[in-house]
């Protein structure tokens, strides 16, 4: 099966020429001449569909990315692979065995002065170059390019193929007379004269309209003033401004015409009926325009760099774009010299015709099609589980919970992790046993089977953000630390997410959650209790499979101190997490002489007087927060609300042998009632002293919590847990 990538055709700012018209003419030249070799012609629907899409005539194998999506392939040809889009963004959602892309050109590589600036731009660029590099096969529109590929990348030679290009069928020579040309062109364009020289371009700084304006400035008067020059771009109101100035600046403000962006047929009669067409880029993957004005019949002079000697093949029709006297002298006799206007006419056609480009494209897939027919997916050993989270030293719970599941996945037998992370991951890779990369990197290594399944994990801030774009194009399964995921989005995103998942917010009973965007890419979703499952099912209608609580890491368990006892609230202190009410029951207790309190957490302060003597600890390190809940006699952990989410201080007090006061709430509702006492979730301060006091003197029931809690910490482990994942992905052996 060979999959084709349209996703050029729905580009913003790119989609009426250039690449775009090479991926339509070259697509719809396969599906004509060539109607059995490519299966899927793919639109990505996370773009706005294109009407160019419905010209293409390939019928039922015009499918989008969702359709497809994770779906194995023999051969996928990606076809832009530099689209201005975040990578996750127009990754192809599929798998396959062989891949070949096309590079039309690596002119912000070659130029990075010009077109790289900054770093954030260069890496967006470099991960581009990577998907390219993890080809199986590179094909080009011109030598140059291929050189190109060869020189700059180091890749192989036999991995590069020139494969050509065409010009659309509107691109022939006049049948009109020239007056009636000239009278239709005028209505489309106003203020154009009847002899004029057409330079087709950009507002790109390769594309050399200084040099331009230069060489026409330069021209004697009188021949200057018997041609208009003509610009044809799209151009954005502060560029016009510039050529605005360019101009008068040159004295040639009156002669010179910018039309904007002009539609095909009105470009096809600019060609037609030009005095002549100058074309004076610094560089090319291929030079287009040339190509299309030759065979609309104009003369045309261009540059000699780069690919344009391949589509202009006669060198007396070339000049130096960066020798300002020799553009100008080849422009003065192009237009005053009969002999060379001669000469122009008579320079051969290169010979590009579509038909040529497709044959030489099927061929490309014919040997990779056998290639992967002959070598499938690699058979491994062990199985390859990406997983793609967040890791310390990022401050996070979920990143602690992170590096101990990878530690246990790590453990299993059968097993061989790769970790994925935003951002930088050379400070983690040395210091740990598996493989760690750049998240940016995860699509390209899915979609060439280098991995045999994902995970992704999810918590409720702006660090998984990233994930959902790897999440839409390279499906895995996910695992869920709160179903809550509201934070993960920025506030201009949430009107749109929420209209698009949830439907128009007058007709939504509840605020929703926002698990559903994450949930509905999903193969399958996790979560760490009975109660969390149940909140998916509400908020996506997706059923989530409950791979069990928490895991508790396992450790030495401790012995509270001698004296008296210690009654403590851990964690960050909030009214969600009812610290006012055990602030209240703290005094309570202290007042009777019964015990010692403290907030070990930050924000803890805000909800003691002065007077008061219950301790606050503010901010801890990891090794001052356990030694806090090592004194621990009782630790009393309560929750208002509860969106899903697991108590990572809980697990800790279960592993070290803490007795715990909880919520009866959400996750922790679940654990074991030997374990753990369980208090309403509107209790009052008087009636939380009362079960403080009850466990701080009954020591039996104290010892038995311990017994208990201990029990559960040896079962509920992170390999425990990470046994349970492996088989929700890959199933139970």
């Amino acid at each position: 099966m060979i999959a084709f990538d349209l996703q050029a055709l729905q580009s913003s700012a790119h989609g009426e020429r250039g690449i775009a018209r090479y991926v339509a003419d070259l697509a719809r030249t396969l599906a004509t001449q060539h109607p059995d070799v490519v299966d899927l012609f793919l639109w990505n629907d996370e773009l706005p569909y294109v009407d160019r899409l419905n010209e293409l005539n390939v019928g039922d194998r015009l499918r989008s990315f969702s359709d497809v999506r994770g779906i194995d392939v023999d051969v996928l040809h990606i076809n832009s692979p530099f689209e201005a889009l975040p990578y996750a963004d127009c990754a192809v959602p599929i798998r396959a065995r062989r891949t070949v892309t096309t590079c039309y050109d690596l002119i912000p590589y070659r130029f990075p002065t010009a077109y790289l600036p900054d770093p954030v731009t260069s890496a967006r660029y470099r991960t581009r170059l990577g998907a390219l590099l993890a080809s199986d096969f590179v094909v080009a529109d011109s030598k140059s390019a291929a050189d190109d590929v060869v020189e700059l990348l180091g890749v192989s030679r036999r991995r590069v193929a020139v494969i050509g290009a065409g010009v659309s069928d509107q691109f022939v020579p006049p049948r009109l007379d020239l007056g009636t040309r000239l009278a239709r062109l005028q209505l489309d364009v106003p203020g154009i004269g009847a002899r004029y020289v057409f330079v087709p371009t950009g507002m790109d700084w390769r594309k050399n309209i200084k040099g331009a304006l230069l060489a026409y400035s330069a021209l004697e008067p009188a021949v200057r003033d018997r041609h208009q020059l003509v610009l044809s771009c799209r151009v954005t109101e502060s560029e016009r401004r510039w050529l605005e100035e360019e101009c008068d600046r040159h004295g040639i403000a009156d002669r010179v015409l910018v039309t904007g962006y002009v539609s095909d047929e009105t470009l096809v009669l600019l060609y037609q009926t030009a005095e002549l067409v100058m074309f004076p880029s610094y560089y090319e993957g291929f030079g287009l325009p040339v190509l299309e004005a030759r065979r609309c019949g104009a003369r045309v002079i261009c540059s000699g760099m780069s690919s344009l000697p391949e589509v202009h093949p006669d060198p007396r029709a070339t000049f130096n774009p960066f020798d300002n006297e020799h553009v100008t002298d080849v422009l003065s006799r192009a237009l005053t010299d009969a002999s060379f206007a001669g000469v122009l006419e008579g320079v051969p056609d290169p010979g590009f015709e579509w038909t040529k480009t497709a044959n030489r494209l099927v061929g490309v897939y014919e040997t990779l099609s056998d290639e992967a027919r002959e070598k499938p997916w690699r058979v491994r050993q062990k199985k390859r589980l990406g997983v793609a989270t967040i890791l310390p030293p990022t401050a996070s719970g979920i990143a602690d919970h992170s590096a101990r599941m990878l530690d246990a996945l790590q453990q299993i037998d059968d097993i061989e992790v790769v970790a994925f992370v935003a951002g930088n991951s050379s400070g983690i890779s040395g210091s740990v046993p598996y493989e760690v990369h750049e998240l940016a990197t995860l699509p390209a290594r899915w979609a060439t089977g280098d991995l045999d399944g994902l995970l992704y994990c999810f918590g409720n801030n702006g660090f998984h953000r990233e994930l959902l774009q790897v999440l839409r194009h390279s499906p895995g399964h996910v695992l869920l630390h709160d179903v809550r995921l509201r934070g993960m989005f920025r506030e201009q995103e949430r009107i749109h997410v929420q209209a698009r998942h949830y439907g128009p917010p007058e007709f939504q009973l509840e605020e929703p959650l926002f698990a559903a965007p994450v949930a509905r890419y999903a193969m399958s979703v996790m979560v760490q209790s009975q109660h969390a499952a149940d909140l998916v099912w509400a908020d996506a209608g997706v059923r989530a499979v409950d791979v069990g609580p928490l895991p508790c890491a396992v450790r030495q368990p401790v012995v509270p101190p001698p004296g008296k006892p210690w009654v403590i609230s851990a964690g960050i202190a909030s009214s969600t997490k009812h610290t006012g009410v055990f602030v209240e029951a703290a005094r309570l207790l202290m007042d009777r002489g019964r015990c010692r309190a403290a907030i070990a957490g930050a924000d803890g302060e805000a909800f003691v007087s002065r007077r008061d003597a219950i301790t606050t600890t503010g901010a801890l390190s990891t090794d001052e927060f356990e030694d806090w809940l090592s004194r621990a006699t009782v630790l009393v952990q309560l929750r208002q609300t509860t969106n899903g989410e697991s108590s990572g201080i809980v697990a800790d007090a279960l592993a070290l042998g803490v007795p715990l006061i909880v919520t009866d709430i959400g996750a922790m509702s679940e654990l074991p009632d030997d374990a753990v006492v369980k208090v309403p979730v509107d209790i009052s301060s008087d009636e939380l002293a009362e079960v403080i006091s009850d466990v701080i003197d009954d020591a039996d029931r104290r010892a038995g919590m311990r017994a208990a809690g201990l029990e559960f910490a040896k079962r509920e482990t992170p390999a425990a847990q990470a046994r349970r994942i492996v088989d929700a992905i890959f199933g139970s052996a």
